[in-house]
């Protein structure tokens, strides 16, 4: 998996920036762990907390640093809330968000947290950006086996409401299963050997193209097949008829979609450009397969009578509107263009989001964890800025220190900061 973060955005440059003047980390993957109560975080609470930042702190394969502030009295209000009743720790991890490292390093802290022996009435949670990555991730692939699950439910239905034929469905299905499983198979075996890197968005995509493309391809064939055949075609005649005619038609479109796939290179954010080369590889693949593959399936299957038509083709409303387009091109391309511009209608309303808080479940850990840590602290306590003042000499004297905290007000009166922690 590829980290999603924009390595060459001035943010996430900044902030490896000041991880390593102050020998803290490296990467820019942080979560938050947050504990609560309900009667108050006495001190039965805070060796809770020590023991648990121990522990953390020894596990230098997975955490590269642990901000303890709450641990010692004199820093112990900056990540306590004012009810008295939550704290937090931030910790920095090993690999970037939403890395492969990056994620299995979420996992180690959510594994100590769930290890660790909390008193009576505190609860721990494991939130934060980099928690809600890794959560996004298992929810698009649990989500991958409902959505595929469905898509060939109405695929089925729709074969057999068009070509009444359980042997021409199953046989269709069966093709586009196997040309979708080679497509992924492909992408995961060169992602596995370091070929590329792909995320969970990949496969979500490369899923839904596959059975997309599978699907037209093969009602391209078939519906060709079928008409050669109410032509009066014999069954070889037939595939012939049909490879001729609809080859060309597989190809373009294939091509066409690879194409658009790969133009995705050229985008910045890792959320999209990693899909370029991998969709567009499987997408060749299901074109490949789509020009041979299933050909060979038709051949094979219409030698048994599998996929002969149950009933007569009836081409004359399509006709009609052939002849229609070809007698007044202008008023229908005007007329067509009029209907698709009605989408270009939502365009000024839509506002692009990455919060991926409002695209997975409520129920996912980090959603619980922000949901309790936003009783008691605004949300941009669990999503800091750091701001970092750099300078040629020690600036531990009088004269800096109070530039420091004018720095600190002049920041405060920005429109849209809540809070200075200096």
């Amino acid at each position: 998996a590829v980290s999603l973060s924009p390595q060459d955005a001035p943010s996430v440059i900044a902030m490896k920036h000041i991880g390593e003047k102050f020998g803290e980390f490296t990467s820019d993957s942080v979560l938050m762990i947050v504990l609560e109560s309900d009667a108050g975080l006495g001190e039965d609470a805070h060796r809770y907390y020590d023991e648990l930042v121990a522990t953390l702190q020894a596990d230098t394969a997975h955490v590269e640093h642990v901000q303890d502030f709450w641990g010692d009295r004199v820093t112990s209000a900056g990540s306590q809330s004012e009810d008295g009743r939550a704290a937090y720790v931030q910790v920095h991890l090993a690999g970037n968000q939403s890395s492969a490292q990056g994620v299995e390093s979420v996992d180690a802290v959510r594994e100590i947290v769930e290890d660790s022996d909390p008193p009576a009435g505190l609860r721990s949670y494991v939130t934060g950006q980099a928690a809600l990555v890794a959560d996004t991730n298992q929810a698009g692939d649990a989500s991958m086996v409902k959505m595929t699950g469905i898509t060939m439910a109405v695929i089925a239905v729709m074969l057999l409401v068009v070509y009444r034929s359980i042997a021409t469905t199953l046989i269709g299905l069966l093709v586009v299963v196997t040309e979708m499983s080679v497509a992924r198979g492909l992408i995961a075996v060169l992602s596995n050997s370091h070929v590329f890197a792909i995320s969970t968005f990949v496969v979500s995509i490369l899923t839904a193209l596959a059975i997309a493309a599978g699907t037209d391809y093969w009602i391209f064939l078939i519906g060709r097949y079928h008409e050669a055949r109410n032509a009066g075609e014999e069954r070889e005649t037939a595939q012939n008829t049909t490879l001729s005619s609809v080859s060309h038609v597989i190809l373009g479109s294939g091509l066409t979609i690879a194409g658009a796939m790969l133009c995705l290179h050229f985008t910045r954010l890792n959320y999209f450009n990693t899909l370029a080369v991998p969709c567009a590889l499987g997408m060749f693949t299901i074109l490949a397969m789509g020009l041979t593959f299933a050909p060979a399936v038709l051949a094979v299957s219409s030698r048994f009578g599998l996929l002969d038509p149950k009933q007569v083709t009836k081409t004359g409303g399509w006709r009609k509107v052939g002849t229609a387009v070809v007698r007044w091109p202008l008023p229908i391309l005007a007329a067509a263009s009029a209907l698709a511009a009605v989408g270009v209608l939502v365009l000024p309303g839509y506002k692009t989001s990455y919060d991926n808080r409002h695209y997975i479940p409520a129920d996912v850990p980090s959603n619980i964890g922000y949901a309790a840590a936003e009783k008691h602290f605004s949300s941009a306590r669990m999503n800091p800025d750091m701001l970092m003042v750099e300078s040629d000499h020690d600036m531990r004297n009088p004269r800096d220190m109070l530039v420091l905290d004018r720095i600190a007000r002049n920041i405060f009166r920005v429109p849209g900061i809540e809070r200075v922690q200096s």
